[in-house]
């Protein structure tokens, strides 16, 4: 059976149709205090040794602000989706851990000694597989995990598809970070991104069901959906309705809700690489103490022009 595990105190079934030895956990250190702003370094570290097609794989990401839930970080979020994805096949058997970077838990560094003077994994995402193998930079573990568990394949090159998407983060992340003042750049982007969609006859970005350019850019489209309108005030515009209906689509998808951190903390990893000054520390602490919201619903309007469509 597969479960998700929160802390001590909440257990969801994840996976019911499967049987009792194939699992999925997500696992929460409870060390609390903030997390690292070291830099990430692409590193990697493998032994040689038996196969790993029955050893249980581990992903780390980034805990949120209670040091336990899932935090807001978009290439947690990719990940997590990937291993859900990659779920299919029973014998990719993994755990998802949620670390705390100030304080690691003991089974963080516990890694054998070569492995952590070789590939120093102190902060999160992470991908252990055994005693073997560890990796801590993205797009390594995103090829290790395809390279281990093939299928389902979530590959799919499509060169408009991977064009309209770009320069979206970039700007988004120019804007949050106040490189731009003005959000014309972010919204050229989306505008982008919208006329692609427009163009597309798939339900996702090349096609009906998630790939890896999804699980890339759809954390991405959601944080900006959530941190421009916290942070910036500015909201997306609902007019945009090929990239509304995108989002939607992954607002339905089992993957995106298992896997997608709340509106706090997706706010709260955005208000500490910011330089805004409308959020004051204050106004992080009272953010961080609210009850978890899951903005998962599209605005009033935002399909509007699909409904049209189909009449």
């Amino acid at each position: 059976m597969a479960r998700l595990f929160l802390g001590n105190q909440t257990v969801i079934p994840l996976f019911p149709e499967r049987e009792p030895d194939e699992t999925y956990n997500l696992l929460t250190s409870e060390a609390s205090g903030k997390e690292s702003n070291s830099k990430a370094s692409s590193i990697v570290a493998t032994l040689a040794g038996d196969t790993m097609d029955e050893t249980v794989l581990d992903l780390w990401v980034k805990a949120g602000s209670d040091g336990t839930s899932l935090g807001g970080d978009p290439l947690s979020q990719q990940l997590f989706m990937i291993l859900l994805l990659k779920g299919a096949d029973p014998k990719c058997r993994f755990n998802v851990r949620t670390l705390n970077e100030a304080r690691p838990p003991p089974e963080f560094r516990s890694v054998s000694f070569l492995l952590t003077f070789v590939a120093g994994l102190r902060r999160a995402p992470a991908l252990q597989h055994g005693e073997d193998v560890a990796y801590s930079h993205p797009d390594e573990i995103v090829e290790y995990i395809d390279h281990v568990f093939p299928a389902p394949s979530l590959n799919g090159d499509d060169i408009e598809a991977e064009s309209a998407t770009a320069d979206l983060f970039r700007a988004f992340c120019f804007f949050i970070k106040d490189v731009k003042k003005d959000p014309k750049a972010l919204l050229s982007e989306l505008y982008r991104l919208d006329q692609y969609l427009t163009a597309s006859n798939h339900r996702f970005l090349i096609a009906d069901e998630l790939r890896h350019i999804d699980c890339r850019v759809l954390p991405k489209l959601h944080s900006i959906r959530i941190v421009t309108k916290a942070l910036k005030n500015v909201e997306v515009p609902v007019d945009l309705h090929a990239l509304w209906r995108y989002l939607d689509a992954a607002y339905n998808n089992d993957v995106f809700r298992k896997s997608c951190p709340s509106d706090q903390e997706i706010i709260l990893y955005w208000a500490e690489r910011s330089d805004s000054t409308t959020f004051p520390p204050s106004k992080r602490s009272q953010l961080s103490r609210q009850k978890p919201i899951h903005t998962l619903v599209v605005p009033e309007g935002a399909l509007e022009d699909s409904n049209n469509t189909d009449e």
